[in-house]
């Protein structure tokens, strides 16, 4: 295709989708037929110029958001629903794009950690209303995570989708002692995303859980024994950014805190405004422990995680949706 003729698709889907012209107006605009600009709006549209999705409402199971509110004792929870035709962590990640939009303003530093909650929110953050943010992250790479779903492509990601500057953490999330990580934390590479993270006005986490896919990947990252592994089984509930977790939501093993690069629960704690996202049944834990732990200010799950908390903490209160 011509360079002109592209041009020339371009403007008239702009004139009719961004700036809602009629198509006759368009046409008398850019002095042609009607018949022509309907032309180009299919080429646009079949060229990929022009994409158009059917997005549902997010909605809100308010009963169970006000019961889990005071149940744990988070500001803000978002119990979320799905029609048939929409996948649960999907959803998820649209409502927590959208606390996360209301919550920036100009100028602001976005840490994140990662997970597909977190993968489901970036894909649908969409905005060009802010200057001067930068995304960073929590925490280090896991080596055994080279999908969308890694900490560096989900930063990366979300800041192109907010025209944002990204400072990536370029360092494993795990190291084999303390003594290498002390070294490292003296490298600016390591200490410039670190102290960022520290000074972040947001924070959105993908909280993992004992017996979840993501938490057995962190696990690994640390190549326990046989016995080492079962002795964390013991008290674990959780992990948010390669820290773990009991049910209380206390730190679990320093011993293991001492060989992450990354943020502690406490440092974690410190942010702002920290939005934890969880889907699934198998979360229920992670999440208990990680609102127990004083560190989220919106908690936004979905349904059936939600029922599984209420199972936990109030079986007698449970009324399934």
């Amino acid at each position: 295709m011509k360079q002109r003729e592209t041009e020339l698709i371009l403007r008239a889907a702009r004139l009719y989708y961004e700036d809602h012209h009629s198509q006759d107006q368009v046409a008398a605009m850019m002095g042609t037929s009607r018949s022509n600009i309907s032309r180009m709006l299919s080429d646009a549209k079949r060229l990929g110029f022009v994409e158009i999705r059917v997005v549902a409402p997010v909605t809100r199971h308010e009963n169970l958001s006000s019961q889990l509110q005071n149940l744990l004792g988070i500001k803000e929870v978002q119990v979320i629903t799905t029609d048939k035709n929409e996948l649960a962590l999907n959803a998820v990640g649209r409502a927590a794009a959208k606390s996360l939009i209301n919550s920036l303003s100009n100028n602001q530093t976005i840490a994140i950690s990662w997970g597909r909650g977190l993968e489901a929110t970036i894909v649908n953050v969409r905005s060009e209303a802010f200057t001067g943010l930068k995304v960073t992250q929590l925490m280090g790479s896991l080596s055994s995570v080279t999908t969308s779903a890694s900490a560096e492509e989900v930063g990366r990601q979300l800041a192109k989708n907010l025209n944002a500057q990204f400072i990536p953490f370029l360092a494993p999330v795990v190291v084999s002692n303390s003594r290498t990580r002390d070294t490292l934390l003296e490298e600016e590479i390591i200490t410039k995303p670190i102290n960022l993270a520290r000074a972040a006005d947001v924070a959105i986490i993908g909280i993992g859980s004992k017996g979840s896919s993501s938490s057995e990947m962190v696990i690994n990252e640390f190549k326990f024994s046989k016995a080492e592994r079962d002795l964390l089984y013991e008290n674990y509930a959780g992990d948010v950014a390669a820290r773990f977790y009991d049910l209380s939501g206390q730190s679990l093993s320093s011993k293991m805190d001492k060989r992450v690069l990354g943020l502690t629960l406490a440092e974690i704690r410190t942010i702002p405004r920290v939005i934890g996202v969880a889907s699934g049944t198998e979360k229920a834990f992670g999440v208990i422990g990680a609102a127990r732990s004083q560190m989220l200010d919106v908690l936004i799950v979905d349904l059936v995680c939600a029922n599984s908390i209420m199972k936990t903490l109030a079986p007698t209160a449970v009324k399934s949706a």
